[in-house]
């Protein structure tokens, strides 16, 4: 049977002895005085006594435990006073104390509980809760308090080593409130002065966040370029190891970015890639300033790179621009020629061709912005008509379109865009008067240096002759 109390076993002995009694009883009724029911009695009577033995020996043991529990609860009481006064906290010392107190009595000697066993006793004297004293000096405080400070003050005194200083502010940099790993004391120069710093010249944790806070490489770059920065000086500590396998994220995340810029450089036609150690230096200085997706920046920086380059056709070598620099550069050159123009004439700010395909590849020019401005040069010195045409998208050479094939065909050129747009003669056809009609554009034509030497002009002063010796009877 399981026993957890005294009064469970007396509940036992008091259950064996109604028993005994019950037997005994109705053998008297009977008037019988059987032989086993003597040893049925003697063998409860043996079990009661040995129950009343293990009474007595367990109650010796709830004594004892309780004593030493008593002698517990009472330490940890004066414990917790001396560090209640060591703080110099009222609130605290009467809490501490009211413990005691509480401790005290239930250690006074007395049966508290009822179960007949004395507690233990030691005593404590009342200590006010009074605020103590910071000024008093250390034998003014009791003894537990005395030990108590006399530990602090040993290890306040104790001077810590450098790896511990080193440890310590390592621990502070770790912390929430910055989140600095040792690899950045350890390659960042300003982070690791002022790990030094910290050490030499024995600074307090807070004199060190304040440094960090005031950092100008902390207070520069984002809590994403610090960790990149980590994982970049981890990728470096493995290569100078020969541990680097092309499989950790730095690298991973470096050939994607590479790759990037590659096909972009393609599509804007940019040279950049044709510098692979290059390619690969942006790229990692894309991942650590956290702008490889920054598309504008990207193109900003491949637009550095374009030029003319070279190329094979036919065994013969070429030079010229590629991708979207090639289509703007066609752009212009139209525009140029489309308007009595040179490239060199209508490109902005006195800048070369190249420059400019650079200013529009990054998005500093509009090459919309560009032919516009050619049209209106062009439109300088025009009659109105000429103006007014420009202005609303046209080219010179789409004003002038149908003179240049009236031209061409009275002075027998092969190809009228050959004929400059600076013509004066073209440039005649229209004026502030308005526009020629075409009959009187042809007269104009006929009476230019250029048109004696049409096959027209000899044809017409052939029958201009025949008709003159006709005139005088040499022809008949």
């Amino acid at each position: 049977m399981a026993v957890k109390t005294s009064k469970d076993i007396s509940n036992n002995i008091k259950r064996l002895d109604g028993i005994l009694k019950r037997q005994r009883e109705a053998l008297k009724a009977i008037g019988l005085d059987d032989p086993e029911f003597k040893t049925t009695e003697a063998a409860i009577k043996k079990t009661v006594s040995e129950i009343k033995a293990n009474k007595t020996s367990f109650e010796d043991a709830v004594k004892k435990e309780k004593a030493a529990k008593a002698k517990v609860d009472l330490a940890t009481a004066k414990e917790d006073l001396a560090y209640a006064k060591a703080s110099a906290s009222a609130a605290e010392i009467k809490k501490a104390q009211d413990a005691l107190n509480t401790a005290t009595r239930d250690a006074k000697g007395k049966d508290s509980d009822g179960d007949g066993i004395p507690d233990v006793v030691d005593p404590e004297p009342n200590i006010s809760a009074k605020k103590v004293d910071a000024n008093k000096t250390i034998e003014d405080k009791p003894a537990a308090d005395k030990v108590v400070a006399d530990k602090e003050a040993a290890n306040k005194d104790k001077p810590k080593t450098a790896s511990e200083l080193q440890a310590e502010a390592l621990d502070v940099a770790a912390g929430t409130d910055f989140a600095l790993s040792e690899t950045l004391f350890k390659n960042i120069p300003s982070l690791n002065a002022l790990l030094k710093r910290y050490v030499n010249e024995k600074w307090t944790p807070d004199k060190l966040r304040k440094a960090i806070r005031d950092d100008v490489w902390y207070k520069q770059n984002s809590a994403e370029i610090k960790a990149r920065y980590v994982q970049y000086y981890n990728y470096r500590d493995m290569q100078a190891s020969g541990q680097a396998q092309g499989t950790t994220d730095y690298e991973m995340q470096i050939e994607k970015i590479v790759a990037s810029l590659t096909k972009r450089a393609a599509t804007i036609g940019s040279a950049a890639a044709s510098d692979p150690a290059a390619l690969r230096k942006a790229a990692e200085n894309l991942y650590i300033t956290n702008r490889s997706e920054d598309q504008s920046f990207i193109d900003d920086f491949l637009a550095a790179s374009i030029r003319t380059v070279g190329g094979m056709i036919g065994g013969k070598g070429t030079q010229g621009y590629s991708g979207q620099a090639l289509t703007n550069y066609q752009e212009l050159v139209r525009t140029a020629r489309s308007n009595g123009f040179q490239v060199s004439d209508i490109i902005p700010g006195g800048a070369n061709e190249q420059q400019v395909l650079q200013g529009i590849a990054s998005g500093k020019l509009d090459i919309n912005r560009i032919i516009q401005d050619a049209r209106k040069l062009a439109a300088q010195g025009q009659p109105q008509y000429v103006r007014d045409l420009l202005a609303q998208g046209y080219n010179l050479d789409q004003v002038f379109a149908p003179y240049r094939q009236t031209m061409a065909a009275v002075l027998e050129i092969d190809d009228p865009n050959s004929i400059d747009l600076n013509d004066p003669l073209l440039r005649s056809a229209i004026s502030d008067k308005g526009d020629m009609n075409v009959y009187d554009f042809k007269k104009a034509l006929r009476k230019d240096n250029r048109w004696q030497y049409t096959e027209q002009a000899r044809q017409d002063v052939s029958s201009a002759t025949l008709d003159i010796l006709r005139d005088f009877g040499f022809q008949g």
